[in-house]
């Protein structure tokens, strides 16, 4: 049987793991209920059975750095939730990235007015944020320098320099197109939904 001192202690353990809540509260029921099979299958204490448990579940709870653009440790396990949903947000920024295209080729007005929604509701959404205290400045920097936003940052820096090696006429062509308003749209997409997941109390690594 767990005691409420057990219980402490595979808290206080889980809580070393830095683990976000809903994740923090789904292992350390694991945690129990093993701890609990363990004690009475094999007949031992809780501290054998708490090590054991500790022992299993060593690699997926082991402290790693979070995105090679990240100085955070966090457990193994909550990286591969991280990066699950970062796929997410890529994928799904890149989706409206390219509806937003199709409608700049249909009509021109109406990409420039579906860009302003899109900033509309960026300043929107981070101005409901601060007036209602989801976020501070600190998280609003986090933000700003969050490994998604690295990665599209150096993604438009390649793309300037490979400007150089491509033929006058073709860089032409991307000028026609405005495929710098196109990036525009996706970098915003992609903060949009951070900032989003973080008003939700969704961990995204701010």
């Amino acid at each position: 049987m767990i005691t409420q001192d057990h219980e402490l202690q595979i808290e206080t353990y889980l809580q070393s793991k830095k683990l976000y809540h809903e994740l923090h509260l789904e292992i350390k029921d694991h945690f129990m209920s093993q701890i609990s099979d363990e004690m009475a299958n094999h007949d031992i204490g809780f501290q054998e059975a708490f090590l054991k448990t500790k022992s299993d579940w060593g690699k997926e709870l082991e402290m790693v750095r979070a995105d090679i653009f990240s100085f955070k440790k966090i457990a193994r396990i909550e990286k591969q939730v991280l990066k699950k949903r970062f796929r997410k947000i890529i994928f799904s920024s890149a989706a409206w990235t390219l509806l937003f295209i199709a409608f700049f080729f249909m009509s021109a007005e109406i990409s420039t007015v579906l860009q302003l929604v899109l900033m509309g509701s960026w300043i929107s959404l981070l101005g409901y944020s601060f007036l209602t205290k989801k976020i501070t400045f600190s998280h609003y920097v986090a933000i700003c320098f969050h490994p998604l936003v690295i990665r599209n940052i150096l993604l438009s820096v390649a793309l300037v320099f490979l400007v150089g090696f491509i033929p006058v006429d073709f860089i032409t062509a991307l000028t026609d197109v405005e495929i710098n308003r196109f990036f525009l749209v996706y970098a915003t997409l992609v903060q949009l939904q951070i900032l989003y997941f973080k008003v939700k109390r969704i961990n995204v690594l701010v």
